[in-house]
This record gives C-alpha cells, sequence and structure tokens, in this order.
C-alpha cells in the first residue's frame, strides 16, 4: 500500500476553552477568536492540499464550523463522523477541572495518575476513548481514496492518536501540547502511523502576529 497523509486539524477556540470547562460532547461554538482561528487554518491547508484528499470531521458544532472555511478554501466535501468527538466526561462536561476535583477527588486522583479504566459517570473510560479514536482513524485511513485524508477533530482525539503512533498507550506520560487549530500529521502505511508533527500552530502565531500590527 503505499503511504497516505494524514493531517489531523483541531477545532478553534470556544469560550468553554478559555474558561477551562470540560466539554466533552457538549456543543459548544466557537468564539470570535475560534473563527479568526479558522480562517487561517483554513488558508494553511489550501497550500497544503491540492484537491487530492477526502476530507472527514467529527459532527460536533464546533468542528463543523472550523471545517466550513477550510472547505470553502479547498474546494473540498466534508463528511461527518460521530467517531471523530472529543471524549465524553458524563456528569463533568460543562464543570471547570476546579470543580471535577471538588466534585470527585478519587476520580480526578485516578485520572492524574493514569488509570485507563476510569471513566466520570455516564462517561468514557480513558482506555474506551483511546481504542475509538484509533479504530475510526484507522478505518478512515484504510478506506480513504486519496494520498490524503484531512480529519478536523479535537485535542483528545488528536492526542489518542500520537499516544497510538508513539506505543505510550492510553494514559501515557504527556509531554505535547495540541493547541486550538492547530494541524497534527502523520504517515500511514496501511499498518502502522508514523507522526511528522504534533500540534503545529507556528503559521497560526504567525498570521495572529501579523492582525496584532496592523
Amino acid at each position: 500500500m503505499k503511504q497516505k497523509r494524514i493531517l489531523l486539524v483541531r477545532h478553534g477556540e470556544t469560550d468553554w476553552n478559555r474558561t477551562e470547562r470540560i466539554q466533552g460532547m457538549e456543543d459548544i461554538p466557537l468564539n470570535p477568536m475560534g473563527k479568526v482561528q479558522a480562517s487561517f487554518v483554513a488558508k494553511e491547508i489550501a497550500t497544503i492540499v491540492r484537491g487530492d484528499a477526502e476530507l472527514v470531521s467529527s459532527d460536533l458544532v464546533r468542528t463543523r464550523e472550523t471545517a466550513k472555511p477550510i472547505i470553502d478554501a479547498t474546494g473540498l466535501a466534508a463528511r461527518y463522523d460521530a467517531r471523530l468527538r472529543e471524549r465524553h466526561f458524563g456528569v463533568l462536561q460543562g464543570k471547570t477541572y476546579t470543580e471535577w476535583r471538588e466534585m470527585d477527588a478519587e476520580g480526578a486522583r485516578r485520572h492524574a495518575e493514569g488509570d485507563q479504566d476510569y471513566g466520570p459517570e455516564g462517561g468514557e473510560t480513558a482506555r474506551e476513548f483511546y481504542l475509538r479514536c484509533v479504530n475510526a482513524i484507522t478505518d478512515l485511513a484504510i478506506a480513504c481514496d486519496e494520498p490524503t485524508l484531512l480529519i478536523v477533530t479535537h485535542g483528545g482525539v488528536v492526542s489518542s492518536m500520537y499516544r497510538h503512533s508513539q506505543g505510550i498507550g492510553a494514559m501515557g506520560a504527556r509531554a505535547w501540547s495540541v493547541p486550538n487549530c492547530s494541524i497534527s500529521e502523520w504517515r500511514f502505511d496501511g499498518a502502522n502511523f508514523y507522526c511528522d508533527r504534533i500540534g503545529d500552530d507556528s503559521f497560526l502565531q504567525e498570521a495572529l502576529d501579523e492582525v496584532d500590527a496592523k
């Protein structure tokens, strides 16, 4: 199988990102900054993708709103897949991390210590979420008929794929970040994912600096 390029774009900023509320599968729209970020990542993607790509997005509103300027900039048609949603955090959705620790100190401790089988009430465990992400993106990559698969998704999904490609498991120690509207990139040979960059938002910072300078 010829190698494919897999590009994962995290959605733009929301008000809940700014206030550090757990979004999970709650349908939170982009805020004004998130819309600006989405316009800039669309311009960057248009320089990378020349039409020979397939575009798939999470079906939540914040990813749909991020995908829209990419669709406009590239002419690609998008499909929406619920398997690409963020981790379901059950009763913790809408809570801040401080509120989480107050509500469920034991669960917050298990999460911090990397317990793959911890999941908040009504939500997914880390292991369930990790396997959902890896299986969904592997399926999409295998089925993709184009040389590039472009996915608009969430930070947790991107991190799950990074963990998978680095062999560090669902809750391995984290030493990377996935900023809003960053691009992460892998090569896929039909069986393995090889990461070339993770959480790259250098293009976004340059664009925002230009806006600030005007």
